[in-house]
């Protein structure tokens, strides 16, 4: 599985989690590059880095990603609460294409803060997966 392939797996694993549709919608406000005048809340797809095993793409890979959530929300409750939600997705884990195992998905951080426009709502949540060769 390459990252593209995660990203596709990694999308229609949220896609299928309806307790997120009473925030982002439905169908979901979830991008992969958020369209102008994009309406919030929304969460999208952030920063994606890949890093080989070995050297060598056919023996496996370390991905690296985060998603981020906007709300205008006059708290922080709601991105906490899509958070959550989007934790529990990848807590139980994305498919993989066949042929490929994810293993050791691991969130290493969420974290939340008002944006500097002071109306804006944002989290973050940092993961990791390693994909290789099935065995």
């Amino acid at each position: 599985m390459t990252g593209l392939e995660f990203r596709k797996a990694l999308f229609q694993a949220i896609h299928t989690k309806a307790a997120l549709k009473p925030y982002l919608g439905d169908p979901l406000r979830l991008f992969d590059g958020v369209p102008r005048g994009a309406k919030l809340p929304y969460a999208t797809l952030e920063a994606v880095t890949t890093q080989l095993l070995t050297g060598h793409l056919e023996e496996g890979e370390r991905l690296t990603g985060s998603i981020g959530v906007y709300s205008r929300h006059v708290d922080r409750s709601q991105v906490l609460e899509v958070l959550q939600l989007l934790n529990e997705v990848l807590e139980i884990g994305v498919t993989p294409a066949a042929g490929t195992e994810a293993a050791g998905l691991s969130m290493s951080e969420t974290t939340c803060r008002r944006l500097q426009d002071h109306r804006t709502w944002y989290g973050r949540i940092k993961f990791s997966v390693l994909l290789q060769p099935a065995a």
